[in-house]
């Protein structure tokens, strides 16, 4: 059977968690995770857990389950007890079945791409200027796909995410910009009209008169994603997005001044 908890009641259960509980609880002898519980039937595998007499969990995931429901794995549950799933070691009668896309969920969840690491021409730090191209890429080192696999017995769940895209939102409301890459490299050896500008933004204003006197450039990396397991199971994943933002000068143009003759 099926309950919604009130907000009231999970707040109150969720006050006294510990982090290493990871948004899991107990409601009596049920296992209860974002804000949905599912009752223990008489005789059923939450009763088994009831009898148990309790105990400390840890390392606890929340994996969606088929009709809303959302179950609940720890790797340490009541008494010691190794891999509790919704109250049960998997395997045992009266466990709900693992399915490659229940650890698909906690694959992705355990991903965790990183943070962009941006570099920019002129150096954050130093002056860009208004009318010159401000140049930015991602770390060559970070551009590469990842990927986290996750397994219950003979059930598996592989996802891999790949970078595909810069998104630049310059800041003060003027347009994104997208870069089909990690952006180029400034190349010092090259002049600024031999470079590669595809992931470059003009600038027409200065900061001064912005909060701090600065631009706050927000830069995402889109990462495309996809999973299988077993079975043959598997597909696309929607995109993954990772972000920094990051403050940036803008000053005048230098004027040039020429000598009469």
């Amino acid at each position: 059977m099926q309950v919604a908890v009130t907000l009231s009641s999970l707040l109150s259960l969720l006050a006294g968690l510990t982090t290493d509980d990871n948004g899991a609880a107990r409601m009596g002898g049920n296992w209860v995770t974002y804000g949905i519980h599912r009752e223990a039937e008489p005789g059923g595998p939450a009763g088994n857990a009831r009898a148990s007499g309790g105990g400390a969990l840890s390392d606890c995931h929340s994996i969606a389950g088929p009709e809303q429901i959302s179950y609940v794995q720890c790797d340490t549950g009541p008494d010691g007890q190794r891999n509790i799933f919704n109250a049960v070691v998997p395997g045992e009668p009266g466990a709900p079945a693992v399915t490659p896309e229940m650890l698909m969920q906690q694959a992705l969840r355990r991903l965790a791409p990183p943070t962009p690491k941006i570099v920019t021409a002129p150096p954050r730090g130093k002056n860009g200027y208004v009318g010159l191209r401000q140049f930015f890429w991602a770390e060559p080192s970070q551009w590469h796909a990842i990927s986290k696999k996750v397994t219950a017995g003979p059930v598996w769940a592989e996802v891999t995410a790949t970078p595909t895209k810069l998104s630049i939102q310059p800041g003060a409301g003027q347009a994104t910009l997208t870069c089909p890459g990690p952006g180029v490299p400034y190349d010092q050896a090259k002049s600024p009209d031999d470079q590669n500008i595809d992931c470059t933004h003009v600038f027409t204003q200065s900061s001064a008169g912005l909060p701090g006197s600065r631009y706050q450039v927000k830069v995402s990396m889109v990462w495309s994603a996809s999973w299988t397991g077993s079975g043959g199971a598997g597909g696309p994943v929607a995109p993954i997005t990772t972000s920094t933002t990051f403050p940036l000068r803008i000053g005048e143009a230098p004027a040039l001044v020429g000598r009469g003759g």
